[in-house]
């Protein structure tokens, strides 16, 4: 049953000018309602009246909800790959930029909702498949800026044989495989400061010809 509190303005279709903020509410709303009732409980009815639309405009948009929950789940990670290519490397010795990469990555797997939305998208992966692929491959962008900075090395006469593979496994490294999923280290700035540096030691000890 609808919640009575919610207020109900009016509906309708989004126009061309406030569409873009329009979806974004409706995610956010999705958001809010994936995080709070899971995927099954979440209700479509509830995520329309807070998002203040009508829900046979997220059928319209999405198509259904396990689309919709696809939106929510790339739109959290989405951050990762702009703040990932935004680290200056330009005349900036390795350890200072590996740094800066490794506490980005480990600052982004930090946040709550993120890696709730992700904890979510994995406990769905044997019903929605696709999902969990498209979830991965939007992350696996991230690697892009940091093959680029691996293969900068490796002209450079660093030990790097394959740029992409090292840069999946320097990821690995900052992001500490899975515990980033099953502990709340990575909420600590200390923390994240403390493991970044560590990683990247390691990481360079390992590539320094």
């Amino acid at each position: 049953m609808p919640d009575d509190n919610i207020a109900r303005p009016r509906r309708g279709r989004p126009t061309n000018a406030d569409a873009p903020v329009r979806e974004a509410e409706l995610i956010d709303a999705a958001a809010r309602a994936f995080l709070t009732h899971g995927f099954a409980g979440a209700s479509m009815d509830h995520i329309a009246d807070a998002a203040r639309v009508s829900k046979a405009t997220i059928y319209a948009r999405f198509g259904n909800k396990a689309a919709l929950f696809e939106a929510v789940a790339l739109h959290s990670v989405a951050s990762m790959r702009s703040d990932v290519r935004d680290i200056a490397v330009a005349g900036r010795e390795p350890a200072d930029v590996l740094t800066d990469f490794a506490l980005r990555i480990a600052g982004e797997v930090a946040e709550a909702e993120r890696i709730a939305l992700l904890r979510l998208a994995i406990a769905a992966k044997e019903r929605f498949p696709d999902i969990a692929m498209r979830l991965h491959g939007h992350i696996a962008d991230t690697v892009a800026p940091i093959t680029a900075y691996l293969t900068h090395l490796r002209e450079a006469g660093y030990r790097v044989d394959d740029p992409a593979e090292l840069a999946l496994h320097f990821i690995n490294l900052a992001n500490g495989g899975l515990r980033f999923l099953l502990t709340d280290d990575f909420t600590d700035a200390g923390f994240r400061r403390r493991w970044a540096t560590r990683v990247v030691a390691l990481f360079l000890r390992g590539i320094e010809g």
